[in-house]
């Protein structure tokens, strides 16, 4: 069994139809030697950009210090920088500074913008724009396209600058140092409201220090508690001795009284002692003299008259004891006033001190707040003032604007042998289309392949026998049945009747026509549905 060889047919197809793939090729590079000499040439502008590093942000909500680590750049940084690069507001802002400064759009000094023809000539240059990423870097490449390589230059060289600008403030906003100007002068007025409190506080209770005030009087209530005690000890022993004194008064037996220490009774002049000798004397005269006798008696009235003064010295010292107790009383009394009065002291600075510490709190953290915003404000202003420099510390421009050596487009040395390949290219396309939707005979052995005819032999194609294929063969009378036309041969079939029946089917009848038979039925049959047969073969076989 014979396979199809490949090669053979691709190179067949190949000059089968090379007059399409030719003047494909042809027409092709005729447009592409037109377009690279009358094409009007576009010319290019290039710059880069540079970003160092990430901007680090700081939230206005934060008070508290934070830690401020850097990050690395993403390929995010770099295509939010693209996007800021190419964003309409850029471009805008380019546009109207070309224009004021007369530096390109000099032919629409009399003409007025509308917001129509301004957002036209935005996409028009975005849509000249090109940016690339520079693998393995930080580094953006822009290129700008133009008929003109120095408005190219400078239009991309106003866009670069313009993009610096405006990315400026986007990150450093103008109206961040109002904000934080705003911030940090509400938190100076609350913190001079606090600081008004604080001082009507000390005006009313005449305290500057509270807590100072409550330790020294914790210690004064210390020293007088310690007071108060002894003097309640004092209290306590002197009534117990006043109690004492009275029951001696009271009873009715002589008493000496010499438990009373430091009194004049006790001395050696003095009552008791006196008493104490007669009271010695009277018993020993007793010992001699009877009672009634009047020594005794005079002895007896001695001691009466004695122990008479020395009960009216006892009791003025009762009095006098008791006076000193009223004493110690009334300093108690005082003490304990004191003391009363301290803590009612120490409430009012304790409360003093809880409200003057809710101020000084709110007045530190208002203090705080004021710092931080203050702090900002100036950053912002620093910032503000950064920004009309056109400085930035996170990003730099590489290379300023340049253009292009010469026109980027058309190249006439790439656009010409472009044109010659891409020409051949569509040329060999189209011919192997076109053989691919062509259905007739195109070799010999397509006549058994698709019809399932066998072939009997076949004869040069030329004009002879393509105006004659329906004449008599080699003078037998017999016609040729046309089935289908190669570049090279036409090919003379039979059908599956027998090749002496077609012969005998032929002689009877000259024209070739077969009228009856089951032969002739199945041949009328696989006639119509083969579409390799033409028209004029179908109208010649049936």
């Amino acid at each position: 069994m014979k396979t199809e060889d490949y090669k053979r047919e691709l190179v067949f197809i190949f000059f089968a139809q090379k007059k399409v793939i030719v003047w494909t090729t042809a027409l092709i590079f005729v447009l592409s030697v037109l377009i690279a000499f009358l094409w009007p040439p576009t010319y290019g502008a290039y710059g880069s950009i540079l970003v160092r590093g990430k901007k680090i942000e700081k939230s206005p909500e934060l008070l508290e210090k934070e830690e401020l680590r850097p990050f690395p750049v993403t390929k995010e940084d770099l295509s939010s920088e693209v996007e800021i690069l190419t964003s309409p507001d850029t471009i805008e802002k380019t546009i109207k500074y070309l224009y004021d400064n007369n530096l390109y759009y000099k032919n629409y000094k009399k003409k007025k913008w509308t917001k129509i023809s301004l957002n036209e000539e935005v996409y028009n240059i975005k849509n000249s724009l090109k940016t690339e990423l520079i693998p393995a870097s930080n580094v953006i490449e822009i290129t700008y396209y133009h008929k003109n390589p120095n408005d190219a230059s400078t239009i991309l060289r106003v866009l670069m600058d313009q993009y610096m600008i405006y990315r400026m403030n986007i990150y450093n906003p103008d109206k961040a140092e109002l904000f934080f100007a705003q911030q940090a002068d509400n938190f100076h007025k609350g913190l001079e409201t606090m600081e008004n409190e604080l001082m009507d506080l000390v005006k009313k209770n005449k305290v500057s220090d509270p807590l100072k005030e409550i330790e020294n009087n914790i210690l004064i209530k210390k020293d007088l508690e310690q007071q108060l005690n002894i003097l309640k000890n004092d209290s306590t022993e002197k009534i117990l001795y006043i109690e004492h004194l009275e029951k001696e008064l009271n009873k009715k037996d002589i008493q000496f009284f010499s438990f009373i220490e430091n009194n004049p009774i006790n001395s050696a002049n003095g009552l008791s002692p006196k008493l104490q000798t007669l009271v010695v004397e009277r018993g020993n005269i007793l010992r001699t003299y009877s009672p009634s006798s009047e020594k005794v008696k005079s002895i007896d009235k001695q001691i009466n008259e004695t122990y008479a003064s020395l009960k009216s010295e006892v009791i003025a010292y009762k009095e006098n004891q008791l006076n000193q107790l009223h004493i110690v009383n009334e300093k108690i009394r005082n003490i304990e006033n004191t003391l009363d009065s301290i803590n009612a002291r120490n409430v009012e600075l304790q409360k003093q001190l809880i409200l003057s510490q809710r101020i000084a709190r709110e007045s530190n953290l208002l203090g705080f707040s004021y710092d931080t915003f203050s702090k900002r404000r100036e950053e912002a202003k620093i910032n503000t003032s950064v920004n009309a420099t056109n400085f930035s510390s996170h990003i730099s421009i590489l290379s300023k604007a340049f253009p292009s050596d010469g026109p980027v487009f058309p190249k006439r040395k790439v656009v010409i042998p472009l044109g010659l390949l891409v020409g051949f290219i569509t040329g060999c396309s189209l011919g192997f289309l076109r053989e691919y939707f062509d259905h007739t005979f195109k070799n010999p052995s397509d006549v058994y392949n698709y019809a399932g005819l066998s072939l009997i032999f076949s004869i040069p194609a030329t004009e002879e026998t393509e105006k004659k294929g329906s004449e008599n063969l080699g003078g037998t009378g017999l016609r040729t049945f046309i089935v289908g036309k190669t570049r090279e041969n036409l090919f003379v079939i039979p059908y599956l009747v027998s090749f002496l029946n077609l012969i005998k089917t032929r002689i009877a009848n000259p024209r070739g026509k077969i009228y009856n038979g089951a032969e002739a039925n199945n041949f009328k049959h696989i006639v119509k549905k083969k579409k390799f047969f033409t028209k004029n073969l179908r109208r010649n076989l049936l």
